[in-house]
């Protein structure tokens, strides 16, 4: 029997194709961190950072922000506390600096620049 070069490479195709997607089947996922905060954290004033919320579990009064594996607060201080002293304050405002949604403003635990000190932060 004499098997065509078409009918060759579409046989060889669907084996590879088949054969692949039974490999990757056998890799599992890796999770995706939905408390992460990704991307840019944005300069505000004095220590306070800002950085727009996707997601929070729950309500947002209750929501706890870490970085690494170290708790931060005191939560839901107030704007000037966290541009005034900043050592790790934060909170969450519905509408407000032009992010639509939530915000996040908050500071880091010895008021570096979060965007280079080389941690994660987590909103929980």
């Amino acid at each position: 029997m004499k098997i065509s070069a078409n009918t060759r490479i579409v046989i060889g195709s669907t084996l590879f194709a088949l054969a692949s997607s039974a490999l990757l089947s056998l890799i599992p996922p890796s999770p995706i961190d939905r408390q992460l905060l990704r991307g840019t954290f944005h300069f505000f004033q004095g220590h306070a950072f800002l950085v727009p919320v996707i997601y929070v579990d729950g309500d947002i009064k209750t929501a706890r922000l870490y970085e690494d594996d170290r708790l931060l607060g005191p939560a839901n201080s107030t704007e000037q506390e966290i541009i005034d002293t900043g050592a790790g304050r934060f909170g969450i405002y519905r509408g407000r600096w032009g992010y639509f949604g939530l915000a996040l403003m908050f500071s880091t635990s010895d008021n570096s620049d979060p965007n280079t000190n080389g941690r994660k932060y987590h909103l929980r």
